[in-house]
């Protein structure tokens, strides 16, 4: 919370941050497996191609390593730039990087290296950023500058996982020696971990870099394995053929307290679930009626959605997170479906309408958003569901592919400024000529004190127009065997799933 006030005073002040010195230990020993519960796409091994799903951290924190990202210490928490600094009016940008930092294959990482992927950078909101920028130098071998066209007060918000991909740095010289469809092949980075392996839908492995800048990872060897029921999961930490085991579901919680060798983290989450209409914008669609997503989203029970699909998880009314200074807080609407009922009557539905198809998010999620459907049912909106797999859903919504249809989706960025920015411009399923007109003034406002009351009104006009329907924040309930010492996830709250890898130990 405190770097997050920070960062209010810092767009006038450009206040320095900097980071630490690499902390030696023992050699790292021993191998740890995961059993997740999604697939990892070949696209996520390589930052230009990343994505904003929280899936893609896993690679990105495993492999690689950025300017800034969060870590238990902060949500800025300085990486290969030690610190960085910026104009008044937010136009020019300076990180001075970390002096002896080396990528896996023995190359130094320097200011080309940054320049070259902040240019080489192709995925969420690359052509908005690229847009905005004049000119990215290399002053020196340790320093960076980048001046845009425009202020550009929430940069720093884009370099974090959840929004872009852009501040993560690949060694120049070797991606251009091999080639992108290589480098993805083979990735190297300047993560905690070099690549070993890696089988689509299968598993990810991991062998430990030792002359990681931070520190020597503990752990040798990581193997991370797709096993997509939740069962087996858990029953790959019993027999121990897994360590560890994300995303158990309520059922199993009983099962796991019986067993003396299992422990049980519920760690919360930056997520925040919602229910996006892309035909909102389409005169002959029912989704165009004000009532008829009012409806939808009184139909749902966000509080049996929440117990049931994600223990310690509550109902929400918007996405802006608990301490974001920035963010909105909106009471959720009520479980109320005969109100739901008369809205539907009203805008000309009294036997409820089809409202085309539906994808439930993707994977272990499936049975969230069927969930969701299914309140819908009992007033009458009926959807054809369509599962998806992670990748595909990911793919699909960024090329904009869903149109036509309704869709279960997540916010990942840990900022309401980047949840939004996700929202507007992925997939460009449509907006509002006034929030745009908001949203665009919020962009180039450097003013800490206007830039909250642009920001608050686009988040009221969100909730106004039922843009999206709000449902449920999320934990990361994960299960651990004996072998496994502490909470390895105490990555920012923000980021499940994901941890500081060098950080996480095996009991001796």
């Amino acid at each position: 919370m405190r770097m997050r006030k920070a960062l209010l005073f810092l767009i006038i002040s450009g206040v320095v941050f900097s980071g630490s010195a690499k902390v030696t230990a023992a050699p790292p020993q021993g191998l740890l497996k995961l059993a997740i519960h999604f697939s990892i796409s070949a696209d996520w091994l390589d930052p230009a191609t990343g994505s904003h799903s929280i899936s893609c951290h896993l690679p990105l924190y495993l492999f690689h390593d950025a300017l800034l990202k969060p870590m238990p210490g902060g949500m800025y928490t300085p990486g290969l730039a030690e610190s960085w600094t910026f104009s008044p009016d937010c136009k020019v940008y300076e990180f001075k990087l970390r002096e002896g930092v080396k990528f896996h294959n023995g190359d130094p990482l320097t200011a080309d290296d940054v320049v070259f992927s902040f240019w080489r950078y192709k995925a969420h909101q690359s052509k908005l950023i690229h847009s905005k920028t004049d000119k990215v130098e290399a002053v020196n071998p340790y320093l960076v500058r980048i001046h845009f066209k425009e202020p550009f007060p929430d940069f720093l918000e884009y370099l974090l996982p959840g929004a872009t991909t852009i501040g993560w740095i690949v060694p120049k010289k070797y991606v251009e020696k091999v080639g992108d469809a290589a480098f993805k092949r083979n990735p190297v980075g300047a993560g905690p971990y070099k690549f070993v392996e890696f089988l689509a839908g299968v598993r990810v492995v991991a062998e430990a870099f030792e002359d990681y800048w931070r520190k020597v990872p503990s752990i040798k060897r990581m193997e991370f394995y797709t096993v997509s029921e939740t069962s087996s999961r858990v029953n790959r930490v019993k027999t121990g053929e897994a360590d560890i085991a994300t995303s158990i579901q309520e059922v199993f919680f009983a099962e796991i307290g019986k067993d003396p060798n299992l422990r049980l983290i519920k760690s919360m989450s930056g997520t925040r679930w919602t229910v996006f209409f892309t035909t909102q914008w389409d005169p002959k669609s029912p989704w165009s009626d004000l009532r008829v997503r009012q409806a939808a989203s009184f139909a749902i029970d966000r509080k049996t959605l929440a117990e049931v699909q994600s223990p310690g998880s509550y109902p929400i009314g918007s996405i802006g997170l608990k301490d974001d200074p920035l963010a909105i807080h909106i009471p959720p609407d009520p479980y109320d479906p005969e109100k739901a009922k008369k809205l539907l009557a009203e805008a000309g539905y009294p036997k409820g309408f089809h409202g085309g198809k539906f994808y439930p998010s993707e994977g272990t999620f499936w049975p969230y958003g069927e969930q969701v459907a299914n309140y819908w049912k009992a007033v009458g909106i009926n959807v054809d569901t369509v599962l998806l797999d992670r990748p595909a859903v990911t793919a699909l919504r960024e090329g904009g592919k869903m149109k036509g249809g309704t869709f279960v989706d997540s916010v990942a960025s840990p900022t309401i400024g980047g949840a939004l920015s996700y929202r507007f411009v992925a997939g460009s399923y449509g907006n509002y000529p006034d929030i745009v007109a908001l949203w665009e003034q919020f962009k180039k406002e450097v003013r800490p004190a206007a830039r909250k009351d642009l920001i608050g009104r686009v988040q009221e006009l969100i909730d106004e127009k039922k843009m999206w329907i709000p449902l449920t924040s999320q934990t990361s309930p994960a299960v651990l065997g004996p072998r496994v010492k502490g909470n390895p996830f105490r990555i920012q709250p923000h980021l499940h799933f994901s941890a500081p890898f060098e950080d996480i130990e095996l009991v001796n």
